[in-house]
């Protein structure tokens, strides 16, 4: 099957490639290579067909299309919660823009498209419980009000099936160490590793769902290949949720740092207190659920770290 990921080459998109090309599927990405994320160095994987360029842009989605893909993955978009207070028209224009110019192309033009996987985010909850089937959210980012607006695009204007695919913290193996807007763990362990101090706001009350890369990807590709989740939204976490704090302890532990851990009752502008997935409804569609544990994941990103560190 062919298959189009946009933001292919991040994070999570390098993950799915991964596990994609092993189940004998064709990959074409569109990426922008973004410095913030990628650092000044590229890196292409075999047997990929690489589309560099920019989702805002309708001539970027017709050369895509023009591979004849039969999924889209769309996970290009600008994250980052604090970056997104102050770069309003760069988070809208990239993760609105970006999706109603890939829906209008579609719209208007033939192609061979069966369904659209959109990855959004817990952020469009807000601080209220986290659970797709309420069908309330709360934003309280620019950022999260981004994602929320993709969804509502894909709902209203996609021609295919869609699923929406709500992310809870994903960290592991490959995440950006560049980037000093997003990733908890990547910079807090950066910090660490400098020893240099590492700050918690609200008091060190802030809870999140941390989710291993592989467990997420497992779930994403189990979407892509069961159409009971067509028309339906998920979240995908642990159904854990874990003080900020402790795990900044944890990491503090496993990388033998001396840095110090500064507690604050600062509140950064968009940020929100508690988060935690409630799996129930992908359990129950397809009987899926995370299998990596906290300290598990947090060990093996520690290797790759110490790797990719030379320490």
């Amino acid at each position: 099957m062919k298959i189009l990921i946009t933001g292919g080459a991040g994070f999570i998109g390098s993950k799915l490639v991964d596990k994609l090309l092993i189940n004998n599927h064709e990959i074409i990405i569109l990426d922008n290579f973004l410095e913030q994320i990628h650092g000044k160095k590229h890196f292409f994987k075999n047997n990929v067909k690489y589309i560099i360029g920019d989702v805002k842009n309708e001539s970027d989605w017709v050369k895509a299309l023009n591979e004849n893909p039969e999924i889209i993955f769309h996970l290009a978009s600008e994250t980052g919660t604090g970056q997104s207070m102050d770069e309003i028209n760069r988070y809208v224009t990239t993760n609105i823009l970006g999706t109603s110019t890939m829906l209008e192309v579609l719209n208007k033009n033939k192609n061979k498209v069966k369904k659209i996987i959109l990855t959004s985010t817990r952020a469009v909850y807000g601080d209220l419980d986290n659970f797709s089937d309420t069908l309330i959210t709360d934003p309280k980012s620019v950022y999260a009000l981004t994602k929320l607006a993709q969804e509502n695009l894909i709902k209203t204007s996609s021609k295919v099936p869609y699923t929406i695919l709500r992310y809870q913290n994903v960290f592991g193996e490959g995440q950006s160490l560049n980037n000093p807007y997003t990733g908890i763990i990547s910079i807090f362990s950066n910090l660490f590793l400098d020893n240099k101090t590492v700050t918690i706001y609200d008091n060190g009350s802030p809870t999140r769902d941390f989710i291993y890369v592989d467990d997420v990807v497992n779930a994403t590709i189990l979407c892509m290949e069961n159409d009971e989740t067509n028309y339906q939204t998920y979240d995908i976490g642990t159904g854990k949720e874990t003080k900020i704090l402790d795990v900044a302890h944890e990491l503090k532990k496993i990388i033998n740092s001396k840095s110090e851990i500064l507690i604050t009752n600062y509140h950064r502008e968009g940020d929100i207190m508690f988060a935690k997935a409630n799996t129930s409804k992908i359990k129950s569609s397809l009987g899926w659920e995370s299998q990596i544990q906290l300290q598990d994941g947090l060990n093996f990103f520690f290797n790759w770290f110490k790797a990719e560190k030379n320490i």
